[in-house]
């Protein structure tokens, strides 16, 4: 509640001080609408600072920008600087929308379709966003259709468009954007190389801001300025501290995110085949691990026992056709002591008994019998556990939920007490306005930019009237597939996803 009061006060703030000042600017205190055409002096002064570029290579360069997040491939650079890539934007609604179509026309829940859709999520604050991050949001908004905006008036003027005005938007931070206005006659007799650069220098823009935040996000993360900031206090570390590095046991990482930190507690605990990850960890009770943390500009050390970074070894739950449970061993059973393909080990722990598993698929083969004894009821139980496999490999029946995990079923500290730093959530919306922004844009839905320069294209090769019929079907098909994926995204709430970053 606290920030739904901070966000209105803030927006009354914004238009009381608006008021003062511009008056017939703000629409009953709930809306901001100004157009000016005195702003068009900067967009001029913008433009003949960057007139330098010769216009062949700028049109090519906005082009391939503009083609990245619709029909290639987007690029995404985590904080530790690994690079991958997310498909085109259009790939993924037409994928998506087959996709979901055919999960619910075979039976399957929303929810379950939903995970299958593109994944469309429209951001309403209180509703599919957290309202602690608007600020962010909102400072997000205006980077990008400034920028944006601006880019559109800097390609109609380079190829001789005139600008008439330039103005702002916006109702309650929400529905918020800029706007160039070119010359509508002169624009509709530009060739369709200008029409081009106009049109595409937005989603250009936009893509490129994405790129920067990426980069500096990568840089704020080697500076530190990242982390997990604790929201309670947990491992000696105090609340509203943010814990940067983990060393221990020959493990030496960096922590970017809270998403980070509790993977990395979780392999630091042995527990890293639950999450996709073979990493062994040479720990044992009695030594230290050492959390790096920052308060304000106040850098120090906490270490910790080992201990605290282990989890029971009693199962949560199995696959029934593993080898566990065709041997008798069900969930809820404490694992005690495990023999078999000489290899004899006491387990203290679900990490112990995973770097059990780990070692015997090196040694042992399907059909040897390994002896597991577990407590069960207070009372110890021997089986005699015959090896299986499946797909080709030795398959215990274990799965992502089999042991409890560090933050989430197990430890002094869970995930949602674990928030991401401010640096951190800024370049996150940053990203995500940016290249929602661009991938939504570029579709070629009319009037949407992609669908101008569909329209343009199409309208020069088939004439006005074919053409304008091509522009009406792709419009139709592809509005029809973002309206379904977002319907569908609500329902199951995929939304949820974006409360990961608070």
């Amino acid at each position: 509640m606290d920030a739904v009061i901070w966000f209105i006060l803030s927006w009354l703030a914004l238009v009381g001080v608006l008021y003062i000042f511009k008056k017939d600017a703000v629409k009953y205190f709930v809306a901001i609408y100004w157009k000016s055409e005195k702003l068009v002096k900067y967009v001029v002064l913008f433009t003949e600072k960057l007139r330098f570029i010769p216009l062949k290579v700028y049109l090519v360069s906005v082009l391939v920008l503009f083609a990245l997040p619709l029909f290639l491939a987007m690029p995404l650079i985590r904080p530790d600087g690994q690079l991958s890539s997310l498909p085109g934007f259009l790939y993924i609604l037409v994928g998506g929308t087959v996709n979901a179509m055919r999960m619910l026309l075979g039976g399957a829940p929303v929810q379950e379709a939903a995970a299958g859709s593109a994944g469309v999520t429209p951001i309403v604050p209180g509703l599919t966003l957290p309202w602690d991050q608007l600020p962010y949001l909102a400072v997000a908004i205006a980077v990008a259709v400034v920028l944006h905006e601006l880019m559109h008036g800097y390609a109609a003027l380079r190829y001789g468009i005139p600008v008439k005005s330039v103005g702002v938007f916006s109702l309650f931070y929400v529905l918020s954007g800029a706007f160039v206005e070119p010359d509508e006659d002169q624009f509709k007799k530009a060739s369709t190389e200008a029409k081009a650069a106009v049109l595409a220098s937005g989603v250009a823009a936009n893509v490129v801001i994405a790129i920067i935040a990426m980069l500096i996000g990568v840089f704020g993360a080697w500076a530190g300025l990242g982390g997990a900031v604790f929201g309670t206090s947990a491992y000696g570390i105090h609340p509203g501290d943010r814990v940067i590095e983990i060393r221990g046991c020959g493990f030496v990482e960096r922590v970017y995110t809270p998403d980070d930190f509790v993977t990395k507690i979780n392999v630091l605990a042995g527990l890293g085949p639950l999450l996709g990850i073979n990493e062994t960890i040479s720990c044992k009770p009695g030594d230290k691990v050492t959390l790096v943390a920052y308060s304000w500009f106040h850098k120090y050390e906490v270490q910790v026992d080992y201990s605290n970074f282990t989890t029971p070894s009693q199962l949560r739950w199995l696959y029934t056709d593993g080898s566990l449970y065709q041997g008798g061993v069900r969930p809820g059973d404490v694992i005690k002591r495990v023999e078999g393909c000489g290899v004899a080990r006491d387990i203290t722990s679900s990490g112990d008994f995973l770097a059990f598993v780990l070692e015997s698929k090196r040694i042992c083969k399907a059909g040897d019998a390994v002896k597991v004894y577990v407590e069960r009821n207070g009372t110890i139980h021997v089986f005699n556990v015959t090896l299986v496999e499946k797909d080709g490999r030795l398959f215990y029946g274990i799965g992502p939920t089999s042991f409890p995990l560090l933050g989430y079923d197990y430890g002094p500290v869970k995930r949602e007490q674990l928030y991401n730093t401010d640096f951190t959530k800024l370049i996150f919306w940053l990203l995500v306005v940016n290249y929602g922004l661009a991938a939504i844009n570029a579709l070629p839905i009319y009037p949407l930019d992609g669908g101008q320069l569909l329209a343009a294209v199409a309208q020069r090769k088939l004439g006005e009237k074919k053409g304008a019929a091509v522009v009406n079907v792709v419009t139709w098909v592809l509005a029809a597939m973002l309206i379904f994926n977002i319907a569908l995204g609500l329902i199951g709430e995929q939304y949820r996803v974006l409360e990961a970053i608070r």
